[in-house]
């Protein structure tokens, strides 16, 4: 198994976007993922939002 030692590229993206906008983004994969869509790239993207959520409610 391989893990991730740096966040996605989209990271940089994230820190221009609102919590809003990131919040409903996380809801959409995680619907998206409730459907049965489980791609690396969406649960990777989904974890980078969480961190990056995470980081500004401190």
């Amino acid at each position: 198994m391989r893990f991730r030692t740096s966040p996605s590229s989209a990271v940089s993206d994230m820190k221009a976007r609102t919590s809003d906008d990131l919040r409903r983004e996380y809801d959409l994969i995680s619907r998206e993922r409730d459907g049965g869509h489980n791609s690396l790239s969406a649960i990777n993207a989904q974890n980078d939002i969480a961190r990056e959520l995470e980081s500004r409610d401190r």
